[in-house]
């Protein structure tokens, strides 16, 4: 008789959670901005549906309501450290996305220069100058332009892995119903010694 409570027991420390309806969030830095989405593993976007972005400190930074594609878009302040990225369904779907203040810290730097109309101004009015240098090399207008072109590139990987991630595989569902066979084969077992 104590056999059916422990076993009982045993199966809800076991227990995990049901994700056929998990709620993922994908942000990324494009330039000065976060951009990113909400969807539903197995396919699905949370469509307006909203969300929140707090800094390190826990304070709103920005907040929203996702698009018909369930993309969001905000431009966080200077400083504002880590962000975390919350989008909440009010159906009990939750899901977080942090992103670390070094991704944040990437934005271009200005850059200015005289120009060719500049030439041509001081052309026409009689000033000989010295052939134009090579331009200085501005490291950080490298790196910011470097910084935003591997960006472009990687964040559609990176959105396929996080979707290869959260995609509902054959696997998972045999694992489940094998699971579920092998737990009434153990049941019906028992029941068979007892009797």
């Amino acid at each position: 008789m104590t056999r059916i409570p422990l076993a009982l027991a045993l199966l809800i420390a076991l227990a995990s959670p049901a994700a056929a309806h998990k709620l993922k969030v994908f942000a990324t830095v494009a330039g000065t901005e976060v951009t990113g989405y909400a969807f539903f593993v197995g396919g699905g976007r949370a469509q307006g549906t909203g969300w929140i972005a707090r800094d390190a400190a826990g304070t709103p930074v920005a907040s929203g309501k996702t698009d018909a594609e369930g993309r969001y878009r905000f431009t966080p302040p200077a400083g504002a450290g880590d962000l975390t990225v919350t989008v909440n369904t009010e159906e009990g779907h939750i899901a977080q996305a942090v992103l670390p203040a070094a991704r944040l810290d990437g934005t271009p730097a200005a850059t200015g220069s005289a120009g060719p109309a500049a030439a041509a101004s001081l052309a026409a009015a009689g000033v000989v100058t010295a052939a134009p240098a090579a331009p200085p090399r501005d490291d950080a207008a490298l790196a910011a332009l470097v910084e935003a072109a591997v960006q472009r590139q990687v964040e559609p990987l990176q959105e396929q892995i996080e979707a290869m991630d959260a995609r509902l595989r054959l696997t998972d569902v045999m694992s489940g119903i094998f699971l579920i066979i092998g737990l009434a084969g153990i049941g019906l077992f028992l029941r068979g010694r007892r009797g």
